[in-house]
């Protein structure tokens, strides 16, 4: 297969196949699904142009939303409240980090070691978290609390200005809308510049600092995605940057349907396995866009 656009030749299949696990991954963990679609475009598949990788990640991750969404709503693992505040938060940021990318940060040179910096931070606090041993402790009791009530026990028992008070499995979680509106901006302006979801930082988000529990972030980290993907995509075509409608429908193709699988299979993983798979995957792609390019000009080895 053979792009006019980008000048060069995919094999379909395996666009198609990492377009899939791309779909599948941010699915089921709420999160890495644009950095998995921009490793694809980078080191894969060879795409020579940074505001390019940008839009076709993050229209990748909007395919994945609408079909995520609805998945993760009829089972009761959306957070309505929480999902509509962080979207709100993200317009104005989305629409800012897409401008200044769009025009500071055309480098792939420049672009890929950021890249890889904050999705670092963000697996060494995943890891801290799992490793953690009251966090241990936390995670075991709302795993049993699934097994034994479903995952329909979520209840929202007050929305004011001050305090949103929910109630998961008996116990009660609160936040201050404040909160989300302002982490919603400021994840927005990383994601859209970066070209990325933004689910890598929503997800420790609201798990470390909120305090909710994993079992119902990947679902609400999607709808607020949903929102910062329509901003940003739309602000990257309206300033031009080029995609190729073939290679891009396969890619659509792939993530549509892992994306359908991903919340069903996410049902039986459970709470530690779910931050587990999240922590490797940033992992290793943070280690080979910081430290890749030294290891192999050193060692010979190629991470990524």
């Amino acid at each position: 297969m053979h792009s006019e656009v980008f000048g060069l030749d995919v094999n379909p299949l395996l666009l198609l196949a990492w377009s899939f696990f791309a779909g599948l991954v941010f699915s089921t963990v709420g999160a890495a699904g644009g950095i998995l679609a921009g490793v694809g475009h980078i080191s894969i598949f060879g795409i020579p142009q940074a505001n390019s990788i940008k839009l076709m990640n993050q229209i990748l991750i909007l395919s994945s939303t609408l079909v995520s969404v609805p998945s993760y709503w009829r089972q009761r693992r959306v957070v309505f409240v929480l999902g509509v505040l962080l979207g709100i938060g993200s317009v104005l940021g989305a629409y800012i980090g897409s401008t200044l990318s769009y025009r500071f940060l055309q480098d792939l040179k420049s672009y890929k070691p950021l890249f890889g910096i904050f999705t670092l931070l963000v697996a060494f606090k995943i890891f801290y978290d799992l490793f953690h041993k009251k966090g241990k402790e936390k995670i075991k009791e709302i795993e049993a609390g699934i097994r034994e009530r479903g995952a329909s026990d979520l209840k929202t028992k007050r929305i004011s200005l001050s305090k949103v008070v929910l109630e998961f499995h008996g116990r009660e979680y609160s936040f201050s809308p404040l909160t989300p509106l302002l982490a919603g901006f400021l994840v927005a302006i990383v994601s859209s510049a970066l070209g990325v979801g933004g689910g890598f930082l929503l997800v420790p988000f609201m798990v470390s600092v909120m305090g909710i529990p994993m079992f119902l972030v990947p679902g609400t980290s999607a709808l607020s995605i949903l929102v910062t993907m329509i901003v940003s995509a739309g602000n990257y075509l309206k300033m031009g940057a080029p995609v190729d409608p073939a290679f891009l429908g396969v890619e659509v193709l792939g993530v549509v349907l892992g994306s359908f699988l991903g919340p069903h299979f996410s049902k039986f993983l459970g709470e530690g396995r779910l931050r587990l798979v999240l922590g490797v995957v940033l992992l290793y792609i943070g280690v080979g866009y910081t430290v890749g390019e030294w290891v192999r000009s050193t060692l010979g080895i190629r991470i990524i």
